[in-house]
């Protein structure tokens, strides 16, 4: 425990501090954050191919790029990305369609999903409302996890994550939805944004869930393939990807709520 919340201490100044200089601080950050994030899960995967993995880390960096500058070529690069990895197969000793799949689900999996972060400087208030991907992620993790340790009795997936209860489950959505809802009065009293509670409601909710999920497919894959944890960068957490898998199914949600509904 005294290691978790060290991490924290010491993590989230950092996490302010380029979350809000944005631009290519954060495009950095990402490219580091996806890049150890893929190392971990090619290392889970028991891929040892290391052209392999710095051909994917590679791929990864310029989708990230893209993503930051070049948005409208998204599309045409995971094609490109696709048609590589396949290519990259035929061309070995040993060609693998498992490690072709695996590695664009990857990229797709990690990079394009934690990309969504760079796409809200592209939006109204995008600076702000990032804020929320974090928000609900970690809002929704720390209060399912003290409410599962005190009212916890019901398992809600035993077979993925035997420890999840759905008393924890229900407690991270009302603790998301609570501090949405705090953030989005905060919004509008201090910075005079002035965006529905409604939409704050909606978001706390339905992205807790979300979020949730990401969580469990991140069990899903260490269960499957019999390890406890993807790393042990942060003390307390294990790797980047045990500490950011909520993040990466929680960021496209809000980024795509914000940029078509709100």
């Amino acid at each position: 425990m005294f290691k978790r919340i060290l991490t924290s201490v010491l993590g989230i100044p950092l996490l302010i501090l380029i979350i809000s200089l944005g631009g290519i601080p954060l495009l950095t950050s990402l490219i580091i954050i996806a890049s150890i994030g893929l190392y971990e899960l090619y290392k889970t995967y028991k891929i040892t191919n290391k052209l392999f993995i710095i051909i994917e880390i590679i791929l990864s960096i310029g989708l990230l790029i893209i993503m930051f500058q070049f948005q409208n070529l998204i599309l045409a690069y995971l094609i490109i990305i696709f048609i590589f990895n396949f290519i990259y197969q035929l061309s070995t000793k040993h060609p693998s369609i498992e490690n072709a799949l695996l590695g664009f689900s990857g990229i797709t999996y990690i990079t394009l999903l934690i990309g969504h972060i760079l796409l809200f400087d592209k939006i109204l208030y995008g600076n702000y409302l990032v804020w929320l991907v974090f928000i609900i992620a970690w809002s929704t993790d720390t209060f399912a996890y003290f409410t599962g340790i005190y009212l916890g009795k019901h398992k809600l997936c035993p077979s993925i994550s035997p420890k999840k209860t759905i008393e924890g489950s229900i407690g991270g959505i009302v603790g998301s939805l609570m501090i949405c809802i705090l953030y989005g009065k905060y919004l509008n009293i201090i910075h005079n944004i002035n965006i529905s509670l409604l939409h704050f409601i909606i978001l706390g909710i339905i992205t807790s869930i979300i979020s949730q999920f990401g969580d469990l497919t991140a069990s899903l894959i260490k269960r499957n393939y019999g390890v406890k944890d993807f790393g042990n960068i942060f003390p307390g957490h294990g790797g980047i990807l045990d500490r950011f898998d909520s993040i990466l199914f929680t960021a496209p949600i809000v980024y795509y709520y914000i940029d078509i509904i709100i």
